[in-house]
């Protein structure tokens, strides 16, 4: 086995979340060969949430890094470049997509990938781990560093770490905090690069999270406060936010909060405005205070009396887990999400 502080470790990244945990490893003393992104030219951000040029994050840690304009990696010219590359072992930090075989077969010791889900990998492979807990209302995050092979998350498990949820936290602290224990489990590898070896298999029996969309995320003003406050926390930056409409204007929600109990009115009625810009909100227990919005027509401003739209979330999840369903036929939807649509 390679010497570990010797190892040549390659790192794709092109999102935001990725570079913390990037970050992390290299302050602990780790040096890292190269960082793969997406080239700007022909990155959708769409497609990849809190896309970022990783040029930048690169520059200043001073780590060479190398563009490809495939985000599968099917591009020819992309798997020349990567060929010709040096490295002893691949990390994905932050790649949204399925690492191709010959990639796996090019690295020394293997492919590197983090995944996890409140029911851990096994029970929550898939999509959108970390928006599906948060919105659920989950307590706790179990964390697994694997061997990344041809399926979906289903490589032997290297390392486990888990962590908890405080009530206000949204998705950007839930990535804060996989980030550093993702950087832990790499590091554990780092130094100690035999622990390659001893992988646990994963049960064959697995449980999916299903890939949630931008058009996935409308608010439900007929739920309670504390869901449609998780429901914002868990799409909140750097994803594209929580949405409503009013008039033909889409307002994206970044912000917002149970405010009291008092039942003002019909559900999505705004019904008191404040100087800062923020506003309160009916829902069915209460009403919601939203600090932070923005809207699609800049001139749109809140106005008591406004009725902001509603889309039932039981017909968002319906359109969701149909959409999985019928891509992955065989892969069984995390019973944490079906409970909700049955």
């Amino acid at each position: 086995m390679t010497e570990s502080r010797n190892l040549a470790i390659l790192v794709f990244c092109t999102v935001s979340t990725g570079v913390d945990a990037i970050a992390e490893v290299v302050r602990r003393g780790f040096s890292i060969a190269g960082i793969i992104g997406v080239h700007p030219e022909v990155a959708d951000p769409v497609s990849i949430s809190g896309y970022i040029d990783v040029a930048v994050f690169a520059t200043e840690m001073g780590i060479p890094f190398h563009y490809v304009r495939s985000y599968t990696l099917k591009d020819e010219a992309d798997r020349r470049l990567l060929k010709e590359l040096d490295f002893d072992l691949v990390w994905i930090s932050g790649w949204q997509r399925l690492v191709p075989q010959w990639l796996i077969e090019e690295s020394r010791l293997g492919v590197l990938g983090g995944h996890g889900s409140p029911d851990g990998i096994h029970g929550g492979r898939g999509r959108s781990p970390q928006n599906w807990a948060i919105l659920l209302g989950c307590e706790r995050f179990d964390l697994a560093l694997f061997k990344i092979t041809p399926g979906i998350d289903e490589g032997p498990v290297i390392a486990q770490r888990s962590y908890f949820y405080h009530e206000q936290d949204d998705i950007r602290v839930s990535y804060y905090r996989a980030s550093l224990a993702m950087a832990d489990m790499v590091c554990e590898v780092l130094r100690s690069p035999e622990v390659l070896l001893t992988g646990t298999p994963q049960p064959t029996d697995a449980h999916y999270y299903p890939q949630r969309l931008p058009e996935d995320g409308h608010v439900d003003w007929s739920l309670t406060r504390r869901w449609i406050a998780r429901h914002c926390r868990a799409l909140t930056t750097p994803y594209p936010g929580l949405k409503s409409r009013q008039g033909g204007v889409e307002i994206s929600l970044w912000e917002c909060q149970s405010f009291d109990d008092a039942i003002d009115g019909e559900v999505g009625l705004i019904g008191a405005c404040f100087y800062s810009g923020e506003f309160l909100v009916n829902c069915k227990d209460g009403r919601v205070l939203v600090r932070k919005w923005s809207a699609d027509n800049e001139d749109w401003r809140p106005r008591t009396g406004l009725i902001l739209d509603s889309v039932p979330f039981s017909k968002q999840l319906a359109v969701i887990t149909e959409r999985h369903e019928k891509k992955y036929p065989k892969q069984m939807i995390s019973s944490r999400i079906k409970r909700w649509s049955d």
